[in-house]
C-alpha cells in the first residue's frame, strides 16, 4: 500500500536514527531476558538495532536484514539482547529473537495496534504493523500502541499523498505463523492446533473441510496398519503352534506384510500432503 519517501529511499536507513531514540528507552524496559531465545545472525545492515524485525537474506541461512513487505516470506525473528538463552558463533553477530517475548518497533501504519493482534511486516523495513490479511506473522502484540512512546515518520502511498506514522516498541510474544484473518475468533469443527498445522504445512490458509479430510485419512491409515498387524502376528503365532516347521514361511509373511504396512503409511501421508497444499 505504501512506499519509501524520496527522501528515505532506504527507509531503513531514516529509521535507524529513529530506531537508535527507541533503543534507548527499550533498554530500560526490555523483557527479553525474562523468556526469550535468541540466536546469532550476521548482518551488513547498519540499520538493524534492537527492536527491529528481521528476514533472512536471500540463498543464506547465516545472515539477516531487515524485514519489509518484500522479503515477508524471510521474516525470522526481533533483533533484540539479553535473552535467556542465546546461540551465537562468533562476536560481531545481531541477536534474534526467534522464540518467547520480546520488545519489536510497530507502526500504525495499517490501523492502530491494540494487544492480541497479529503483527507483520510493514512497507517501513524493519518495523511491524496490524495484520488485517491472511498472511504471515512474527507474533502477537501484548500491548497497545497508544500505551507506549512513539515517534512520527512520513510516508507517501502509492498516489504519492503524504501520511504521518506513528512508531513505538510494545512487547511481542513472537509465533511465526500463518495469520488467516477469516478464521481469526470464528468457532470451526477442526480442533484449533490441527488447523495451525495444517496451515504451517502448506503455507496458506486451509479449508477446515480439507483438514478434517486429512485427519480422517489419518484415522483410516492407523485403524488399517493395526488391522493388519493384529491379523499378521495373530495367524503368525498359530502356524508356528500348529506347525513349528513353518517359522520361515511365517517371518517372510512377517516382512512382507511389514513392507505392505510402511507402503500404506507412505501413499497415505502422499495423498494427505497432496490435500492439504493444492
Amino acid at each position: 500500500m505504501f512506499r519509501h519517501t524520496k527522501n528515505g529511499a532506504k527507509l531503513s536507513l531514516g529509521v535507524a536514527v529513529a530506531l537508535s531514540v527507541f533503543v534507548l528507552g527499550v533498554s530500560s524496559l526490555r523483557v527479553e531476558g525474562a523468556s526469550s531465545i535468541a540466536q546469532g545472525f550476521s548482518t551488513d545492515d547498519p540499520g538493524i538495532v534492537s527492536g527491529a524485525l528481521v528476514s533472512l537474506k536471500a540463498d543464506t541461512a547465516s545472515a539477516v536484514e531487515l524485514s519489509n513487505t518484500e522479503n515477508l516470506d524471510r521474516i525470522l525473528g526481533v533483533a533484540g539482547e539479553n535473552s535467556l538463552i542465546e546461540l551465537s558463533n562468533g562476536d560481531g553477530m545481531v541477536q534474534v529473537v526467534t522464540t518467547g517475548e520480546a520488545f519489536a518497533l510497530v507502526s500504525d501504519i495499517n490501523g492502530d495496534v491494540a494487544a492480541g493482534d497479529k503483527i507483520t511486516a510493514s512497507p517501513i523495513s524493519g518495523v511491524g504493523m496490524k495484520a488485517t490479511t491472511g498472511t504471515l506473522v512474527i507474533g502477537t502484540a501484548q500491548a497497545s500502541l497508544a500505551d507506549v512512546d512513539t515517534e512520527t515518520r512520513t510516508i507517501s502511498d502509492k498516489e504519492g499523498k503524504s501520511r504521518t506514522v506513528r512508531i513505538g516498541a510494545i512487547p511481542l510474544q513472537i509465533d511465526k505463523a500463518f495469520y488467516d484473518v477469516a478464521r481469526d475468533g470464528r468457532s470451526s469443527f477442526v480442533p484449533q492446533a490441527l488447523q495451525d498445522f495444517a496451515d504451517r504445512l502448506a503455507g496458506r490458509s486451509v479449508s477446515p473441510v480439507r483438514v478434517m479430510i486429512a485427519g480422517f485419512l489419518i484415522l483410516f491409515m492407523f485403524v488399517t496398519v493395526a488391522i493388519l498387524l493384529y491379523s499378521s502376528v495373530r495367524s503368525s503365532i498359530i502356524s508356528i503352534g500348529r506347525n513349528p516347521l513353518s517359522e520361515r514361511a511365517v517371518h517372510k509373511s512377517l516382512i512382507q506384510v511389514g513392507l505392505t504396512v510402511c507402503g500404506v503409511m507412505v501413499l497415505t501421508m502422499f495423498i494427505i500432503y497432496l490435500i492439504l497444499t493444492t
